[in-house]
């Protein structure tokens, strides 16, 4: 019996401490026992040792047991010990993640990087970390301070990608630097992607992105103009068949397909001349030209075939909208609207028939009697081609994070700089010219006995302006359905984003089909993509 303790009072411990054993038990912590079997108390279990490896990265000392060691005087033949670093980043990152080092240590996945510069696009597996800034000189390896970070600047590519895992990588004492427009489009500057489902903390690290390129301006369509009309077919004379064919018709096929035709001369008859046709295509609304065809001679002599309807110019596209779309290749932007086609001109009317019999019998009894007959319409120009939409301006981004990634940026600074401007859109084409209508056939003496001409085809519409590509974005961050967390001592800032492209043939005083100027934001969450349509 322990001195000053009841009966009862010992009781109630040897409960307790019976029940704590009990709960203990079941977490696997043994008890202390005293001398009578009966009593048992708990024992303070110390608290598991730290480990070496762990702790702030500024100050936790570098040890061989917690990862490889990179450095620019290295070889990437070592095994990226403190004694015998390797080379590249890519070379350290690949044996810190396990693929090549099969020693069975279970070393932290975790490169030291020396304070120097990498020309080296790399990418992260998920739970591997970066710390920079270490001190290689005489093999210290500690941390050299905020002033002195490992930079990741590649001449081309995005410097930094993490991929998707369960574990979340972090990047410590690190500047990553990527070059004017350096992303796979060759006009974006990204500084940094998280791959969908990528987890990764950005710490006391810079985060900066190049300028990005200006638009390929959309290309003119032909400086000449579409192909022009054909001339009309001459109408047969007098006297030469009792019912002389009205003159056939000539047919313009344009690239696209579309046909201008010219309308039939009318035939050269006895008691009266034939109609000619109407050209072809009959145009859209109330146009002051209709192509329509000329009356045959009858008490009056024919007419002419009407002038064909000029086509429609196509008006100047509208400039190019939207935000855009992130991707595994960083950013994709929005290209200015091509113009459209000008409309084909139309067919000439055909000329109407002349009649041979009148109150003066004008043909020689030798000789058929019919009257001459008319020409054909000359048929329309082709439209213009319009012209190609311009192209977008590259971003600025320093950070793209995708689809269900978790970033956080804490006591860093992330930079966007200069978008690049939208392209100009492209011109149209000038139209192919109207051709001239045939010509009548000729006649003897009376007005009523000779044929009519045809008329002329209608000039093609002139092709589309094209409108203006986006502006390029700046923005420090940019995502897409992911979580950011921002912590306050971290800096997040744009640039000046790009300004959309003109339309083309457009001024900026008159500034018609310019595109959309880009996103000028610390932070921007873009939009789900839409869903592809069912096939």
């Amino acid at each position: 019996m322990r001195p000053g303790s009841s009966g009862r009072g010992r009781d109630v411990l040897r409960s307790v401490v019976l029940t704590a054993l009990g709960m203990a038990g079941a977490a696997g912590v043994c008890g202390c026992y005293s001398d009578s079997c009966a009593e048992g108390y708990l024992c303070e279990i110390p608290p598991p040792e730290p480990s070496p490896c762990d702790g702030d990265p500024a100050t936790a000392p570098a040890l061989d047991m917690c990862g490889v060691f990179v450095s620019e005087d290295g070889d990437d033949r070592n095994p990226g010990t403190k004694a015998e670093p390797v080379n590249t980043l890519q070379r350290a990152i690949r044996l810190a993640a396990g693929s090549e080092r099969g020693d069975g240590r279970g070393l932290p996945r975790r490169v030291y990087a020396c304070g120097g510069a990498f020309k080296e696009a790399i990418t992260l597996p998920s739970g591997v970390d970066i710390w920079g800034a270490r001190l290689c000189a005489g093999g210290d390896w500690s941390y050299l301070g905020p002033n002195q970070l490992t930079t990741i600047a590649p001449p081309v590519g995005i410097p930094l990608r993490v991929t998707q895992g369960e574990e979340t990588s972090t990047i410590f004492g690190v500047r990553v630097v990527a070059a004017d427009a350096s992303a796979n489009d060759g006009k974006s500057s990204i500084a940094m992607i998280l791959s969908q489902g990528a987890k990764a903390n950005v710490v006391s690290s810079e985060v900066i992105a190049g300028n990005g390129k200006d638009g390929e301006p959309g290309e003119d369509a032909f400086s000449e103009r579409a192909p022009d009309g054909l001339v009309g077919n001459d109408g047969a004379d007098a006297c030469t068949a009792e019912a002389a064919a009205g003159a056939r018709p000539v047919v313009t096929v344009c690239d696209d397909g579309i046909e201008s035709t010219g309308g039939y001369g009318g035939g050269g008859g006895l008691e009266t001349g034939g109609d000619g046709t109407s050209g072809l295509p009959e145009p859209a609304g109330n146009t002051d030209e209709r192509g329509l065809a000329g009356g045959g001679a009858s008490s009056m002599r024919c007419t002419d075939g009407e002038n064909g309807a000029k086509g429609a110019d196509a008006e100047r596209a509208a400039g190019a909208v939207g935000d855009g779309l992130l991707g595994v290749d960083g950013w994709v932007g929005v290209r200015g609207v091509d113009g459209k086609r000008g409309g084909v001109g139309q067919g000439g009317g055909g000329g109407g028939g002349g009649k041979g019999r009148d109150e003066i019998n004008v043909c020689p009894a030798s000789r058929p009697q019919g009257g001459a007959a008319g020409g054909s319409g000359g048929s329309g120009g082709c439209g213009g081609k319009g012209g190609q939409g311009g192209s977008y301006g590259g971003a600025s981004i320093g950070i793209v994070a995708l689809q269900g990634s978790d970033l956080t940026v804490d006591a860093s600074t992330v930079l966007g700089a200069k978008g690049g401007d939208g392209g100009v859109g492209g011109t149209g084409q000038w139209g192919g010219l109207g051709a001239d209508g045939g010509r009548r056939g000729s006649g003897a003496v009376t007005d009523t006995s000779r044929g009519c001409d045809g008329g002329f085809g209608g000039d093609g519409g002139r092709g589309g302006d094209a409108g203006g590509g986006i502006g390029g974005h700046s923005l420090g961050i940019g995502s897409v359905g992911a979580s950011v967390a921002i912590l306050q001592h971290a800096t997040v800032l744009p640039g000046q984003a790009g300004t959309g492209g003109l339309g083309g043939n457009a001024t900026p005083e008159r500034p018609l089909g310019q595109g959309q100027d880009g996103i000028t934001a610390f932070w921007y969450r873009f939009g789900a993509p839409a869903a592809e349509p069912p096939r």
